[in-house]
């Protein structure tokens, strides 16, 4: 129960919100509290994807406040996720239309008060959100152009009142992803006005997450992402957590955690989130994610070495998927996999066909899984394939023991293929590893940088990477900076941009530790 000095005290802080959330140029007769309980109400429908609800609150807003930016932007808010959801073209244009109307609401408010801050917060995100549709689309120069706008308003909003935490949510977005701009991309960004700082931009986010009016949900969802993608799992899922506790029937962020406690290693509660999902969708009128949580399971079902179960659900996922877009290579060769472990090699030979050639070396996963199905199609698996296959899985839920035991299967029966030999020592390498056996997993790694193999060769570089870490854990730092700069010797091979950042990173720490 609060005391009467609490209550004072939140009624004063309540007040001070819903005048900063007002425009400057606020009309007699709005009933500016009711105005902000509306829209949050509207905000919380949308987060619960009561898409038809939500657009229909925002309508509301809209009608009590016709000046008032709000109506407008969380209105046009509906069709930015609708397309980004669906992408169905006619969801980009309502959005672009919307926008527009966001964009003279708030310059009317900046022509009647250039200092109206709030007017230009709003301002900055309907071009940045615009900016973000535009690349959905592959409009990249409508996305530059108008990300460029966004950055500005939001920039200039933070800059001339901190507080003001919604901006901070807009701002902290584009200081991170331009953060993350691959280096040799940085001159753009630098041309155009970009200034990266990823630790400032996750601070904003938290910021907004923590404080923020409307953009907590938002804000707490690209923290999350954002959190978990620098390894920092356990406030990723923090954030994560809120927004489920909040928005129960959001099947997208049960998605998110199923995927990520999957990565986790949580696989039983990364089934249950995805079981979820579908109980939600199967009773909602309007669904989403549906076909992602058909992907969702046939990938948890893959690594708990349940093929049969795996292809039901990713065919069908491919039978409803609204766009092929959607599809990874990684699902392609899954998907093949689960066929042709089943009996199907001709269905899976199609499947495998799918997948899409990817030139762009940023999207490494996706080449490389294209890189795997073609290479089924030109050769059926073997059993030791199968073995090295399931062994892998085991590995991913920590089953080390089961793991370990099928890879050595798989190493004796295939004395004569090096590819399979290699795959399986980096899984037994790996398990020794995370089971801080190392020296056990020094011993694997020379053996298996002994190998030849023909097509993954991204194994042996790999396997010189991990054998300095094993050094390194050691205490045996000539060794570890040996092995690490072995790495070097490789050349177009899988996954290497990535593999040399860590090298980087691992001769750091050496160096550090003098």
């Amino acid at each position: 129960m609060l005391s009467p000095a609490n209550s004072v005290v939140r009624t004063a802080l309540l007040a001070a919100a819903l005048l900063l959330c007002a425009p400057a140029s606020s009309g007699q007769g709005v009933d500016w509290a009711e105005v902000h309980n509306v829209t949050v109400r509207g905000i919380d429908r949308l987060y619960n994807l009561d898409i038809e609800e939500a657009a229909a609150t925002f309508d509301s807003v809209r009608h009590m406040a016709p000046g008032d930016p709000r109506g407008y932007f969380f209105g046009s808010m509906v069709h930015f996720w609708l397309f980004t959801l669906t992408r169905n073209e006619s969801e980009y244009t309502a959005f672009l239309n919307a926008s527009e109307d966001v964009v003279t609401v708030c310059e009317n408010l900046l022509d009647q008060n250039e200092e109206d801050h709030v007017a230009r917060f709003y301002l900055g995100g309907i071009y940045g959100y615009r900016g973000l549709a535009h690349q959905a689309n592959n409009s990249i120069l409508k996305a530059v152009t108008d990300g460029r706008r966004g950055y500005s308003y939001l920039r200039e909003a933070v800059e001339r009142k901190p507080d003001l935490y919604d901006a901070q949510m807009g701002f902290g977005l584009f200081s991170y992803l331009a953060g993350k701009v691959p280096r040799s991309l940085k001159w753009i960004m630098s041309l155009l006005g970009f200034a990266g700082d990823v630790e400032g931009g996750l601070r904003m986010l938290k910021a907004a997450a923590d404080n923020g009016t409307y953009t907590r949900g938002e804000a707490s969802f690209f923290l999350a992402q954002f959190l978990f993608s620098e390894r920092r799992r356990d406030e990723a899922f923090t954030y994560l957590g809120r927004l489920i506790d909040r928005y129960p029937d959001n099947t997208l962020f049960l998605l998110l955690n199923a995927n990520w406690q999957s990565r986790s290693g949580n696989h039983d509660e990364a089934l249950t989130a995805a079981k979820r999902a579908v109980a939600i969708n199967e009773r909602k009128k309007l669904r989403y994610g549906e076909e992602f949580a058909y992907s969702t399971l046939g990938s948890l079902y893959y690594t708990r070495n349940d093929f049969a179960n795996c292809r039901e659900n990713f065919e069908k996922f491919l039978t409803i998927v609204r766009s092929k877009e959607y599809v990874s290579n990684w699902t392609y060769y899954r998907l093949g996999v689960a066929q042709e472990i089943t009996g199907d090699r001709a269905r899976a030979l199609t499947t495998y066909a799918a997948a899409v050639n990817i030139t762009d070396r940023d999207r490494s996963r996706d080449r490389f899984y294209y890189r795997l199905a073609h290479d089924r199609v030109q050769t059926p698996m073997t059993d030791a394939d199968k073995l090295a296959i399931r062994g892998e899985n085991e590995l991913a839920r920590k089953n080390y023991a089961q793991a370990q035991s099928l890879f050595e299967e798989a190493i004796r029966t295939s004395p004569a293929d090096h590819d399979c030999q290699a795959r399986a020592l980096a899984g037994i390498q790996e398990g020794q590893f995370e089971r801080d056996l190392f020296a056990e997993a020094v011993e694997t790694g020379l053996r298996l940088v002994t190998l030849k193999p023909s097509r993954e060769r991204w194994l042996i570089p790999h396997g010189h990477f991990r054998l300095g870490r094993a050094y390194a854990r050691l205490g045996k730092t000539a060794e570890a900076r040996s092995a690490f700069e072995k790495v070097s010797e490789f050349d177009e091979y899988d996954f290497q941009s990535s593999l040399e950042e860590r090298v980087e990173e691992e001769m750091a720490k050496l160096k550090q530790a003098g």
